[in-house]
């Protein structure tokens, strides 16, 4: 039974070449795009976890306005 499916799939790759095309190359490009921001999200989630208390560290950031630009500052508590 799974031969005739593959059979069936593959008959219809050639038949609708440019539609297949298309397909797989969308269905590649969504797989790679939510294998990228997994890893962005485990990065986020795993940075700075080595720390003792780790879940109490915050980043402070203050932003003023100094003669038209801001200058942003950061650091770490």
């Amino acid at each position: 039974m799974l031969r005739n499916y593959l059979k069936i799939a593959f008959r219809n790759l050639l038949k609708n070449k440019v539609y297949s095309f298309i397909n797989i190359g969308g269905l590649a490009v969504g797989m790679a795009v939510a294998m990228l921001i997994g890893l962005w999200v485990y990065d986020e989630l795993s940075f700075d976890t080595y720390h003792t208390e780790c879940d109490r560290i915050a980043l402070l950031q203050k932003n003023r306005s100094f003669n038209g630009n801001i200058i942003t500052e950061q650091s770490m508590s």
